[in-house]
């Protein structure tokens, strides 16, 4: 089954336009750089943070770990909330797409999921951990939008060539924290048995937007970073920064530095969909044509030696 799925590259753009084909059109994905109140703070001025989305660099003892180092073990089937949604992961390549819908799928009414993601969420609502891993795994929908987004290089495609690279290559995995009704933050890990209660937080004000929720989710993360994450990357899932902005130039149109920052924005959405559409086109075609005006003008033997002599020297310069 997980041959069904492609590897896609971990990019906020990626992500957001993922949700968009889902029919989720009210949210996208920021890359953070801090963990700080003060860009916490920023960042949910302007648009609400549904969830936190960490990735990082898996090794074979990162769930013991996690599950070791957590305050709570991960909860049993019974114990899980009947609102929270939470899947068993059973795709391996399907992780980074699971660890989005854990976050927008656990979100209320504020954000418009789309008929897709909404006639799922109902379907799957009183399924098992187990049986909602498969019915992600099985959506022609979801799995189309993700694979959208999969390399067309043909020599990346071919299986002779992932069976002979990925032995080295890196493996990584995606880890959601999502505050929920109850008052308590979860870790949604879908090779965990359950979720895990990593803290609870408490609302002054219930419909008021705060980030007493993040300085958990922080603490839960910081712990991680310092334990089996060597590479990690966090992205944060919001509501779409554009719609925020708008709500606040109508309330004050005549405040410069909000159309400055929505125009901004909508300058980053025109270059996400510029890359997505690399991302999409297979080069390979262009690279042979290359080659073959490189042999024809009898450059090509010389450029070849030239590469091999950069490799062993580099070879050399390892040892």
């Amino acid at each position: 089954m997980s041959d069904d799925w492609c590897t896609i590259e971990s990019d906020p753009g990626v992500f957001t336009e993922l949700l968009t084909d889902l029919g989720c059109t009210t949210v996208q994905l920021e890359e953070l750089w801090s963990l700080d109140d003060e860009t916490l703070a920023t960042l949910n001025s302007t648009a609400e943070i549904y969830g936190l989305i960490f990735l990082f660099q898996w090794q074979s003892k990162s769930a013991a770990n996690a599950a070791s180092e957590a305050k709570n073990d991960p909860l049993t089937e019974d114990q899980i909330p009947e609102s929270l949604f939470f899947a068993h992961q059973v795709t391996t390549n399907a992780c980074a797409t699971q660890a989005i819908l854990s976050v927008v799928l656990n979100q209320g009414e504020d954000v418009e999921l789309g008929s897709t993601l909404k006639e799922f969420k109902d379907f799957t609502a009183s399924f098992p951990p187990a049986l909602k891993g498969v019915a992600i795994s099985s959506s022609e929908p979801i799995k189309k939008a993700h694979n959208a987004f999969g390399r067309t290089d043909a020599f990346l495609n071919d299986g002779k060539y992932v069976a002979r690279h990925n032995q080295s290559d890196d493996v990584f995995h995606f880890v959601a924290y999502v505050p929920h009704a109850d008052g308590k933050v979860y870790e949604l890990d879908g090779l965990q048995s359950g979720p895990i209660v990593v803290g609870s937080y408490a609302e002054d004000e219930p419909k008021v937007k705060s980030t007493k929720w993040l300085s958990v989710a922080r603490e839960a993360i910081q712990k991680r970073m310092q334990g089996d994450a060597i590479k990690f990357n966090l992205m944060a899932v919001t509501k779409d920064k554009r719609l925020g902005l708008k709500e606040r130039i109508e309330a004050d149109p005549t405040d410069g530095s909000l159309i400055h920052h929505l125009n901004m924005e909508e300058e980053k959405r025109k270059q996400w969909e510029l890359e997505n559409e690399r991302r999409r086109h297979n080069f390979v075609p262009l690279c042979i044509s290359i080659l073959k005006e490189l042999a024809r003008a009898k450059e090509l033997p010389k450029l070849v030696d030239e590469a091999k002599a950069r490799k062993r020297q580099k070879l050399t310069g390892k040892k």
